[in-house]
């Protein structure tokens, strides 16, 4: 897999979740996701990343990434978990949607 390639597929998803969230109207994009994005990844996971990385309990691949910055961390790290935050809230979305349960934003 070339450098680089886990950027590619991290942006595809991402976008992909942009288009889902925009069709079915959810409004998740804004103010939530902002929340969601600093509350759970920078004041926890990426934290935890970081110590993770430093003790040596988990490495990411120099093959698939871009670089790999001290302690160990990818650039691409932060980005997938703004896009696993963005997911959880689509996720959420759809299934209060699918449940019929009025949206409290």
């Amino acid at each position: 897999m070339p450098a680089g390639a886990y950027l590619v597929a991290i942006l595809f998803s991402l976008a992909g979740m942009v288009v889902i969230d925009r069709t079915q109207r959810l409004g998740i994009l804004g103010r939530r996701l902002v929340v969601a994005v600093v509350v759970v990844e920078l004041a926890f996971l990426l934290v935890f990343d970081v110590l993770g990385a430093s003790r040596g309990w988990f490495a990411s691949e120099p093959g698939y990434v871009i670089a790999i910055l001290p302690p160990g961390i990818p650039p691409e790290e932060p980005l997938l978990l703004a896009f696993l935050a963005y997911f959880t809230l689509v996720v959420q979305g759809l299934a209060r949607r699918w449940l019929g349960e009025a949206d409290d934003a």
